[in-house]
């Protein structure tokens, strides 16, 4: 619980109450596997079922995207694209995202490129001629 302290996600804390609630058990019945099932059964209540609750009190929202949006935009190169290295980050709307360039070129970092479409969790791009214009 005091790791909360230091990391403030308000997650540890659950777990620092069912480890309190498995020494009560352990207190009283003394069974090490009372206390273990106690701990993973409060813990995982607790998680699961006051999460969405502090999410809304703190205010964190998880963050949705939708692929087809960034299809057409815009992207600058954050790390050189090659494919044969396997390298290639680029960054649109304020996400980094893997890349590869579709025609096999090494793009370099502080270009701009178009996001042709996704692959898994890589977006298939290709170098702007024009760096100002969409």
């Amino acid at each position: 619980m005091v790791m909360e302290i230091l990391i403030p996600t308000f997650f540890i804390f659950w777990f620092g109450v069912g480890a309190l609630v498995s020494s009560l058990v352990a207190y009283f019945i003394g069974n090490t596997i009372w206390e273990l099932v106690v701990f993973i059964v409060v813990s995982g209540i607790l998680v699961v079922f006051t999460r969405p609750l502090v999410d809304k009190i703190t205010g964190e929202q998880t963050r949705k995207i939708n692929i087809d949006d960034i299809i057409g935009k815009k992207a600058l190169v954050l790390e050189d694209i090659d494919n044969k290295s396997g390298k290639g980050i680029i960054k649109v709307n304020g996400d980094t995202w893997r890349a590869f360039s579709k025609e096999d070129e090494i793009i370099e970092k502080g270009k701009y490129v178009k996001i042709l479409k996704v692959e898994g969790a890589h977006l298939v791009v290709t170098k702007l001629e024009n760096e100002g214009g969409d």
